[in-house]
């Protein structure tokens, strides 16, 4: 005979084993489930971690590859003595013949010139110098040169200055930036015995610019302007001769 209680037993028994069971199941489908959660989150954030170091990496590229492409550096070589410049050298004129600009169709090589000498006769007055027009009251005479790469080789300017700065072009963007080469000659003056003939002091700098961005090539070739004539000594000025509207009593 069947026992009543037993068959309840049983019943709760196995019901409780099925809820056992149940649970198991469902913790182990939970389990499961976070398990491919997390693995896909792992691999999102791999293929993420990838994708940002991939981004990381190009952009170290361009960077370097910029920086290659835009050459700030500039080469300057000078020769000569500057002591031979008279010591109370005040005035200067410009040299008759050595005027050179030597460019290609990209440029106009009046208005270079003219630019050249603007930016020339202004570096000169902020040391004390000043232009006159005739020779005979200039105390020394002043030459230039501008050469684009493309027109002069360093063979042919090492020829007629006497000196080469051998700036390379090696890692160069050479379709995006001409080398330029410019040169200054002190000169004494003409009414001396020799004057003219040999320079007594050049400086010669070579560079690299973008003809296209015409109003940075600017100013870097006016600073550059600047620096050539920083060695030259500056006029002293006596006292005496400076004076101001304040000095005068009415």
């Amino acid at each position: 005979m069947i026992n009543p209680l037993h068959n309840t037993l049983h019943r709760e028994r196995s019901g409780v084993l099925n809820r056992g069971l149940s649970r198991r199941q469902d913790l182990s489908l939970s389990r499961g489930l976070n398990l491919d959660i997390s693995r896909v989150l792992n691999r999102y954030l791999a293929v993420l971690v990838l994708l940002f170091t991939g981004v990381l990496g190009l952009t170290g590229c361009v960077t370097v590859t910029d920086n290659a492409a835009q050459p700030l550096r500039t080469t300057v070589v000078m020769s000569g003595d500057l002591s031979e410049l008279p010591p109370t050298a005040m005035t200067y004129t410009w040299h008759p013949k050595f005027q050179k600009i030597i460019t290609d169709k990209r440029l106009e090589p009046q208005q270079v010139l003219q630019h050249m000498q603007d930016v020339l006769e202004q570096s000169l007055q902020n040391k004390g110098y000043r232009w006159v027009e005739d020779p005979q009251l200039a105390d020394f005479q002043v030459g230039f040169g501008v050469a684009m790469g493309t027109e002069m080789s360093d063979e042919q300017i090492l020829a007629v200055t006497g000196l080469v700065a051998g700036l390379s072009t090696d890692g160069v963007n050479t379709k995006k930036y001409d080398k330029g080469t410019v040169v200054i000659a002190l000169f004494k003056p003409t009414k001396i015995k020799g004057g003219g003939d040999e320079p007594i002091w050049r400086v010669l700098a070579q560079g690299f610019g973008n003809i296209k961005k015409m109003d940075e090539l600017t100013e870097n070739f006016d600073s550059l302007i600047a620096s050539m004539v920083a060695n030259m000594p500056s006029v002293n000025v006596a006292p005496c001769q400076r004076f101001s509207l304040a000095s005068f009593q009415f």
